[in-house]
């Protein structure tokens, strides 16, 4: 009773930890439920956390452990360190103006609180959570496309989609891969063991209408298609009749489209002129004039709490957040030609030294990658990063096997030490 009651605890906490990690409540101009400072609390949380884990486990450390830290310092010291130190070379903006500039790095210390709860619950528990709090995005960007939230900003941020939200989109699309992935093997792709293919292909539909209906930003919408191809491949063909007979009743009455506030007039200026806007072409004309005058120097990023940014140089409308790889090659100049693949190298090396199979892993960082040019991969995704790491390491504490097996709960509710475990060769 003892061990059953340890794995709920951990379940109930996870949850709550999960909302946190995956920026449910995260303040953003496109969340309407943000709440100032949330993040910050969470990321002060998780650096305490794993500070003082440091500190009781010295010598005693699992090799997941050690992995998962490597993975979270080098990205602090390259995409938190690197750019603040070029900031005050270049601008001269004071070293921890950069370091808050970007702080949003720092999710990647989440995987010491994820792990800790991760190793004391079973597989199928640690994938529920997950598809509990996306089911609660879910549910908030629904009740606020239908007036039901109130919307906590300030400001409207965006005009032409004035019911669009980013409620917890992280939590949507790793639960959609989540989905998408067990109705493809109809196993964990934690623990190996049989799932049901009928419950996760309906999760994944509502998932999906989520990010078309509720979302509504074009890159995620893009993000979930191409790990749905990349996924499924030859079984796309399936997916698509599938999402065909869901949507069939929109063609037949077009009316249903405005009652859900669907602005199709977007969406097809978007078909004509592609997935980006003039902003972001004009950022982008601003990235690659200000690198050639400057020899491709690196330049960091500036703060808004310093001086008003990149206002004075660059204008207004001037966000590396809104050009994914482009703003890398503005904080590293030349440089960003050796850490891109360097990076991307080590992210797989240390994905694949936690487990050797890496299939849901690199589809996944496949299909980020597709978007890259309009979402930071390294600077604005850590959240998710960390999350597939910390599922390749909770592979190899739950024994993987790539074949079915039923699940076990009370005769082997806990993983063996990992110590215990044979290592890949």
């Amino acid at each position: 009773m003892s061990i059953l009651r340890k794995s709920t605890v951990s379940f109930v906490l996870l949850i709550p930890l999960l909302i946190l990690h995956l920026d449910v409540f995260g303040e953003s101009p496109h969340n309407p439920v943000g709440i100032l400072y949330l993040n910050e609390l969470y990321l002060a949380i998780c650096m305490a956390f794993t500070f003082f884990y440091l500190l009781t486990s010295i010598g005693t450390q699992q090799r997941e452990f050690k992995i998962l830290m490597t993975y979270a310092v080098y990205s602090s010291v390259v995409f938190i360190g690197l750019p603040a130190v070029f900031s005050f070379l270049f601008y001269g903006q004071p070293l921890i103006y950069g370091l808050i500039e970007e702080r949003r790095i720092l999710f990647c210390f989440g995987f010491a609180t994820l792990m800790f709860l991760g190793r004391n619950m079973t597989a199928s528990q640690f994938e529920k959570a997950l598809l509990i709090t996306a089911l609660l995005a879910a549910v908030m960007a629904w009740m606020f496309k239908f007036g039901v939230l109130p919307d906590l900003r300030d400001k409207q941020s965006s005009f032409d989609r004035p019911d669009r939200s980013s409620i917890g989109a992280p939590a949507l699309c790793l639960a959609y891969f989540y989905c998408i992935q067990t109705w493809n093997k109809g196993i964990s792709p934690i623990d190996g063991s049989t799932r049901s293919k009928t419950v996760h292909i309906v999760l994944a539909m509502v998932f999906l209408l989520t990010l078309v209906f509720g979302t509504q930003t074009r890159q995620l919408i893009v993000l979930a298609l191409v790990f749905t191809v990349f996924c499924l491949k030859s079984k796309s063909i399936v997916w698509i009749c599938v999402s065909t007979l869901l949507l069939s009743p929109f063609f037949i009455f077009p009316d249903l489209m405005k009652v859900l506030g669907l602005n199709l007039d977007f969406y097809a200026q978007s078909v004509e002129d592609g997935p980006t806007d003039g902003v972001r072409e004009q950022t982008i004309g601003y990235i690659f004039s200000h690198l050639s005058q400057n020899h491709w120097l690196p330049s960091g990023s500036l703060s808004l709490m310093w001086n008003n940014g990149f206002i004075p140089y660059f204008g207004e409308y001037f966000f590396l957040s809104d050009v994914g790889v482009f703003g890398t090659l503005f904080r590293f100049g030349f440089l960003a030609f050796i850490i891109i693949p360097v990076s991307l190298f080590l992210y797989y090396r240390w994905a694949k030294m936690l487990h050797p199979d890496t299939g849901f892993v690199v589809t996944a960082t496949l299909a980020q990658l597709v978007i890259w040019p309009l979402a930071g991969f390294f600077e604005y995704l850590q959240a998710t990063i960390c999350y597939l790491m910390v599922i390749q390491a909770l592979r190899t504490l739950h024994h993987y096997s790539s074949a079915s097996a039923p699940e076990t709960y009370v005769s082997s509710p806990y993983p063996r030490p990992s110590s215990q475990l044979a290592r890949p060769v």
